[in-house]
């Protein structure tokens, strides 16, 4: 006998909002402004969960219907759900370490501010504990004072604790504190230390380059065991307030196999709050920098084998080192190096291996396509859904050649954070560079990811109010290759998931699909556009349970 439910499951249904219910739901959010970034870019009030997966989406009086007693019925109260945002190119695996003293300046704009979260940071540590902020801020940022940080400043800030600044992978700052763990006395003037910049009066003024910046970060502390657990979950911790649901780590230099291990316990544990896809290193570092790829890593290796929170994709960021390039150096063109990079890449297309690689330069990223259209000939390069990482340099010819090999782009939002770095080098031409629009106009795929944490912003919303508003950090213009809202979203979330050959489970709130949603302060698609990098989550949903909730949600 078929029950009116089991009549509505249907119906709804045949309206592609529902599959396969056969009981009442765990779990029924209604009242919101729900974007579920399904093909026509649906609006809906509520959605029905089972066991961690979407299976009704809809109006709020066909969705409750279909609860009973033991269904937990959740009031979003008008706001605003989108799915949760996918990052596809984050090194959050390095960035993890010492992640527990650790302080972000994404997007402060005022340096007072900036030494009063420092302050704040060595109030809340133990005398003696590091105070670090690796990465992800520029001086520009801030309005008040643009000039960098001080050694009087950081001392006053924290004069019980060393305190070490890194900018990008340039220089650094310190106070006296952390001079003193290397054995410098910050009271000793005119000593000759190299990259240690001193003041008029012979004094180190903060700023630190070269030999003292690396003797710096090699005296950071090494968390293992608990420490490095502690560490990792406070950063995914952190990762879920954001808005992040699941990231693929892009591996990168110096990451040694040990620093996964964190990661893999806390998936053997069932305690990983977050999808954690990594890419796989063929570069020995620990031999150091230079070194050729082992290609006998790949021995038994099966790409897409773990769980739903830890699994390797692929292989990347870094393939051959030789054809590493930034965008104003081309890779090595030699036939040599040409050669082997055409046969390290026929290993993986044999043995049906994704590979996304660093690639900026468009002249490197032709280089690549020619060695990537080789092997068309003779393996279905589309199915391995291979990617070029930043891209920034790529020219509207070369999108279509990538296009028709079925070669997809990650673009990263580093120029939120550097654009006038491109400016400075490439004048006008860096308004176009990082193609997002050209990428869209083209039909190509594309995902929307960050590089951080030391090159780019944490915060997703930074990323997207970059691709929509084309102004960096500080709020100047620095791009004219922006997308719409819609865009930016669909590049945030299900371009992503495919990416990871994970469209089927994720990137978008639709029946059938993980409930891994966010619930926002504001409405992304509504507010002024100037405003989504303020947007706030108020809590993050992973597989049908909360993961982070802000205080008083």
């Amino acid at each position: 006998m078929t029950t009116y439910r089991g009549m509505l499951a249907g119906w709804l249904l045949a309206l592609g909002m529902a599959t396969g219910l056969q009981a009442a739901p765990d779990l029924v959010l209604y009242n919101g402004q729900i974007v579920t970034v399904d093909k026509r870019f649906t609006r809906v009030q509520a959605l029905a969960v089972e066991k961690g997966v979407i299976v009704a989406s809809g109006q709020d009086k066909a969705v409750r219907y279909l609860a009973d007693k033991n269904t937990r019925q959740i009031d979003l109260q008008g706001r605003t759900v989108i799915p949760g945002l996918i990052d596809n190119h984050m090194h959050l695996i390095r960035g993890a370490r010492n992640w527990r003293q650790q302080l972000r300046l994404d997007g402060v704009t005022r340096y007072q501010h900036a030494l009063e979260l420092i302050a704040a940071k060595a109030a809340a540590s133990q005398p003696g504990d590091w105070v670090l902020v690796l990465g992800g801020f520029v001086e520009r940022q801030f309005t008040d004072q643009p000039d960098g940080f001080s050694r009087a400043d950081l001392d006053r800030a924290a004069p019980d604790n060393p305190v070490y600044i890194q900018h990008l992978f340039d220089w650094g700052y310190a106070n006296s504190a952390a001079l003193a763990e290397i054995g410098i006395d910050a009271a000793v003037a005119w000593q000759k230390r190299p990259g240690l910049l001193l003041d008029d009066s012979g004094l180190p003024s903060g700023p630190v380059t070269k030999g003292t910046r690396q003797a710096l970060l090699d005296a950071l502390p090494t968390p293992e065991g608990k420490a490095a657990m502690a560490d990792a979950r406070a950063m995914v911790d952190a990762l879920l307030r954001l808005g992040l649901t699941t990231v693929q780590d892009a591996g990168g230099f110096d990451l040694l196999p040990g620093a996964y291990t964190p990661f893999a316990l806390l998936d053997s544990q069932e305690e990983l709050n977050l999808r954690l896809y990594y890419l796989k290193q063929l570069i020995p570092w620990e031999k150091g920098f230079g070194y050729p790829p082992d290609m006998t890593r790949l021995d038994g290796y099966q790409p897409r084998q773990g769980s739903d929170f830890y699994s390797s994709v692929g292989v990347g960021e870094q393939l051959y080192l030789k054809v590493q390039d930034s965008a104003s150096r081309p890779a090595d063109s030699s036939p040599e190096v040409r050669a082997r990079f055409l046969d390290y890449c026929r290993i993986l297309a044999k043995r049906g291996i994704t590979l996304h690689l660093h690639a900026v330069h468009d002249r490197s990223i032709n280089q690549h396509l020619d060695a990537f259209a080789t092997l068309a000939r003779e393996y279905d390069l589309r199915a391995l859904r291979w990617t070029l990482a930043h891209a920034d340099g790529i020219k509207p010819e070369t999108i279509r050649r990538a296009k028709a090999l079925g070669i997809n782009i990650a673009v990263h939002s580093r120029p939120w954070l550097i654009g006038y770095r491109f400016h400075s080098r490439f004048g006008e031409r860096a308004f176009e560079m990082t193609p997002m629009r050209s990428l869209s106009e083209s039909g190509i795929a594309w995902g929307l990811g960050s590089d951080s944490p030391m090159v780019s912003s944490l915060n997703p919303f930074h990323t997207l109010s970059w691709a929509v508003n084309g102004t960096m950090v500080d709020g100047n213009r620095i791009s004219r290759q922006t997308v719409t809202r819609q865009q930016a979203l669909v590049a945030h979330t299900i371009n992503n998931a495919r990416l990871l050959f994970a469209e089927q489970q994720l990137g978008s709130l639709e029946p059938g699909k993980q409930a891994d949603l966010l619930v926002l302060d504001r409405d992304y698609l509504a507010i002024p556009a100037e405003e989504i990098a303020q947007i706030r989550v108020l809590a993050t949903m992973l597989n049908g349970r909360w993961v982070y909730r802000a205080e008083g949600y």
